[in-house]
């Protein structure tokens, strides 16, 4: 993902987790530093829009940031 495609990725989340709606990432693997970005986005937003869906596709990767996972098991 080059860094236009990161602002419009950031913007897209940003619209969804306050209106509403899915967001699809793919490649995850290739993008670790991003997830990790993106995950601050969501855990310092005041509120989240209760219809907000981040799917993340991913090869199995060591990089991966386990902390999504385990923000996402602790909000369920």
């Amino acid at each position: 993902m080059d860094r236009s495609q990161d602002s419009h990725a950031r913007r897209v989340i940003s619209q969804a987790m306050t209106g509403g709606g899915w967001v699809l990432l793919q490649n995850g693997h290739f993008h670790t530093d991003f997830l990790t970005d993106v995950l601050a986005q969501i855990s310092s937003a005041d509120t989240v829009h209760g219809d907000f869906r981040l799917w993340i596709t991913s090869e199995s990767c060591n990089r991966f940031p386990v902390n999504f996972l385990q923000v996402v098991l602790s909000t369920h």
